[in-house]
């Protein structure tokens, strides 16, 4: 079987096709697919991970008389670089890609028991290794894929290993296809039944993903974790702005308006409040977060990474800030909805021209006099909006919103989106100048030619249920 005849490559198959098995090696260390040697094209199969031992040293103990070590400096898979053979790992996983009669299993050995039948020399120097050649006879296993996996990724420059008729481990810097039979990769691993490890004349042929720079990858997810941050903490700022304000208007005003017997506007208060220590809540859940994303970034190693702990440490870090951004993006998705509905944008200029006041539509008379509504709620309560403001809310309901509620005490402004009107009222002894701006706003389209009036009979299904008259005024 060793000495069957099969073409050079210096012949049938020149440098540009080992480039392009090489150029697949470099593209799995850049991607979740994988480049197909034969077919040249993209597909996805699942990695085994082992990140973690990266720079670690390997507890797997080797001949020194193989004959690879023997080599000095032109060792296998290096051609020429020196390096301490076999003792760091290299790769961090693995994935099957093919089922093939490997030419560089009979044709790429330079040191073993077919280096009579090497071929590459003039062509790469490179060399395939062998898992029985190297590794102690005391501390040989049954071979599976990740035994394999495990010898093969210490090795310098080999982005591939095969194994053949269940137990022949071999590591390889590509592979090459040669024409075969329709033999299949059906021979079970020695070590472990339940998957295949090669055929008879064929390999099963893994992919290795060298190990990333943990230095830059650590750099890349701090930078990461930093934008994360600085976005969480201008929202978070943001929220407990619109909270605090919300917050102290709606106690302000409850208080105001509780005075003179309006419990509609005391309930709709209530509302705000607790609208606000909602917003404020989930604010100080991103702002711890944020917080713990900052002491990631701050603790991370920023030096040592040829030190296998500190390696660890960074792995650890990295999955911590994978984990801290995850929860980031979420926390701050919810908290960008609950700042949406505070105060919603953007704010159409003279929107609030198509809302008059709802004393239009039941006495003309009292159209310019302060007014309060309760009603259905179509949304949160918005605050820090002028009327325009809340009138684009309300035309961002469409179908729902009927008018609003509008309330400034010149610190602050408050207003609430209703799609039916229930009780009111209305405060004919304010002056010229009140203290308090409150007007309860309907929308021109939804009730022209219309009353709002209260009916006792109770036909008029827009109308108030109640609306009282008020000679007093808020303070």
């Amino acid at each position: 079987m060793f000495n069957e005849d099969v073409p050079d490559p210096i012949k049938s198959e020149p440098i540009p096709k080992m480039k392009s098995a090489i150029a697949f090696t470099v593209a799995t260390s850049a991607s979740a697919g994988f480049l197909d040697a034969q077919h040249e094209h993209i597909v996805s199969m699942p990695m085994h991970q082992f990140k973690s031992d990266c720079g670690t040293e390997t507890t797997l103990r080797f001949n020194p008389e193989a004959p690879a070590f023997l080599q000095q400096s032109n060792v296998p898979g290096a051609g020429i670089d020196k390096f301490k053979a076999f003792k760091t790992v290299l790769k961090d996983g693995f994935l099957e890609v093919d089922c093939v009669k490997d030419y560089m299993y009979y044709r790429g050995d330079k040191f073993g028991d077919n280096k009579h039948d090497y071929k590459l020399g003039p062509v790469s120097n490179v060399s395939i290794v062998h898992y029985a050649d190297h590794v102690a006879k005391e501390d040989q296993v049954e071979m599976t894929q990740k035994v394999c996996f495990e010898f093969c990724r210490t090795v310098p420059n080999m982005g591939f290993f095969g194994v053949v008729n269940g137990r022949g481990c071999y590591c390889t810097p590509y592979y090459k296809p040669m024409e075969s039979d329709s033999s299949q990769c059906d021979s079970v691993c020695e070590g472990e039944n339940t998957l295949m490890c090669g055929g008879k004349s064929k390999s099963t042929v893994f992919a290795m993903h060298m190990c990333a720079s943990t230095e830059a990858d650590l750099k890349s997810r701090s930078s990461v974790a930093s934008t994360m941050k600085a976005s969480v903490d201008a929202l978070v700022t943001t929220a407990k702005g619109h909270s605090g304000n919300m917050q102290k208007t709606a106690a302000a005003l409850q208080k105001s308006f509780g005075a003179v017997g309006d419990s509609g506007a005391g309930g709709l208060m209530q509302a705000a409040k607790q609208s606000a220590g909602t917003l404020v809540h989930k604010a100080e859940d991103a702002d711890a977060v944020a917080k713990k994303l900052g002491g990631l970034v701050s603790a991370a190693p920023k030096s040592g990474f040829t030190d296998p702990a500190t390696v660890t440490k960074a792995e650890r870090t990295m999955e911590d800030i994978d984990e801290t951004v995850a929860a980031a993006e979420v926390v701050e998705a919810d908290l960008e909805k609950l700042v949406a509905l505070a105060s919603p944008s953007p704010t159409n200029t003279g929107a609030a021209k198509q809302y008059y006041p709802v004393m239009y539509f039941v006495d003309k008379e009292f159209d310019s006099v302060p007014s309060t509504c309760s009603g259905d709620a179509v949304a949160e309560p918005i605050v820090d909006e002028s009327q325009d403001g809340c009138a684009s809310a309300c035309d961002a309901h469409l179908h729902s919103c009927v008018g609003f509620q509008y309330f400034d005490n010149g610190s602050n402004k408050l207003c609430f989106l209703f799609s039916k009107f229930s009780e009111g009222f209305y405060y004919t002894g304010c002056g010229k100048k009140p203290p308090v701006e409150s007007t309860c706003f309907a929308k021109l389209s939804k009730f022209e030619g219309t009353t709002l009036k209260p009916d006792g009979s109770g036909k008029c299904k827009q109308c108030f249920k109640k609306l009282t008259k008020a000679d007093r005024c808020a303070k």
